[in-house]
């Protein structure tokens, strides 16, 4: 079983026949002996479940295994890790503003979750700037974006800096204009189950930013000229509201998290994430920076209320001194911000 590219060799701890356990959780474990009987005896199925007179194995992967089976393609997931891919399919609204977006599943069958997915033969169409904005766009169009999400988005980061017992910890607040999206993990444009570690350690279904998959699929820069700029803004993007910066460092802590899962080294993460340190320092400078403003401001009010109680002679001094500090505060704080293209 170590050997399956599915098995989370890093964290599995023992298993039986309908779980496994791991050091972060325990999940559902299905791995059936799969012969012509098994394909057509299913029960809990869903969509146009096919009559399967052949199959062969494809190819095999984290997300499970691949079977043709004639006029379809199969996913069998031995570790279903919930139904996100199967709900795009079976919700009519999603489906409905989808279907010309994705490669949507044809039908299923559920055990503990997305348990078998069939799909279309062809292969699915490139992650490009334009087809996933498309899926962006349509997400927003049919109402399914959401608010921004930091409180939520910085508990899932904790608490996957915690399990992995990071020396980086690095929380953000983000721009009202960056918006969530539900959870779709992409392979193609063809929707596969989230990743097994992404269900481990966050067991909340809470849609993530917009911009984090663009930036995820290496398209963001030319993404940005199919959607609206309020969605790419400067305030969206600057690393002092989180923004790219920060997206990129969660894409790199769950690709650390995963790595960590099936036991393998990634030495391109590891120094991503050693140079976070010298991010966080560059972000400490400019809120130090940034204290000059709120001194400013109390040194301005005080001295309104000093000069209304005939305490000050020239005034006009304190109202120069605190507003040039003021204008230094904030030029060195803009002037201290690193471009978020440095980010990528």
């Amino acid at each position: 079983m170590e050997e399956r590219p599915w098995w989370p060799k890093g964290i599995a701890k023992s298993h039986d026949e309908s779980s496994i356990s791991t050091s972060w959780g325990t999940r559902p474990l299905h791995v059936p002996e799969i012969t012509l009987d098994w394909w057509n005896g299913h029960e809990k199925t869903w969509g146009d479940w096919p009559e399967v007179e052949a199959f062969e194995q494809v190819d095999e992967d984290r997300s499970g295994i691949w079977f043709d089976i004639g006029e379809y393609k199969a996913l069998v997931i031995p570790i279903p890790t919930g139904k996100h891919a199967s709900r795009l399919s079976r919700n009519p609204q999603l489906k409905s503003a989808l279907k010309e977006h994705l490669q949507l599943p044809v039908a299923g069958c559920d055990k503990d979750g997305d348990h078998v997915l069939i799909y279309p033969k062809e292969n699915p169409v490139k992650v490009t700037a334009k087809s996933l904005s498309g899926l962006h766009l349509a997400l927003i169009d049919g109402g399914w974006s959401t608010p921004n999400d930091e409180y939520g988005w910085n508990a899932r980061l904790k608490k996957v800096e915690d399990t992995l017992k990071t020396s980086t910890l690095w929380r953000a607040p983000h721009s009202y204009n960056t918006i969530g999206i539900p959870r779709i993990e992409l392979s193609g444009m063809r929707p596969i189950p989230l990743p097994l570690c992404d269900a481990l350690l966050w067991k909340d279904d809470t849609n993530l930013p917009m911009l984090r998959q663009a930036i995820k699929h290496n398209v963001m820069l030319k993404w940005r000229e199919f959607v609206p700029s309020k969605y790419w803004g400067d305030d969206v993007m600057r690393i002092a509201t989180g923004g790219v910066a920060h997206m990129r460092y969660d894409i790199n802590i769950l690709s650390k998290a995963e790595a960590v899962a099936f036991g393998v080294a990634d030495p391109e993460i590891d120094e991503y994430l050693n140079s976070v340190d010298r991010i966080q320092a560059k972000l400490g400078i400019m809120r130090l920076m940034k204290m000059g403003i709120p001194l400013a401001i109390f040194g301005l009010i005080g001295t309104f209320w000093l000069d209304r109680a005939g305490e000050f002679d020239e005034p006009s001094i304190g109202y120069f001194t605190f507003g040039l500090i003021w204008i230094i505060s904030s030029f060195l704080y803009t002037y201290n911000e690193p471009d978020w293209r440095q980010a990528l």
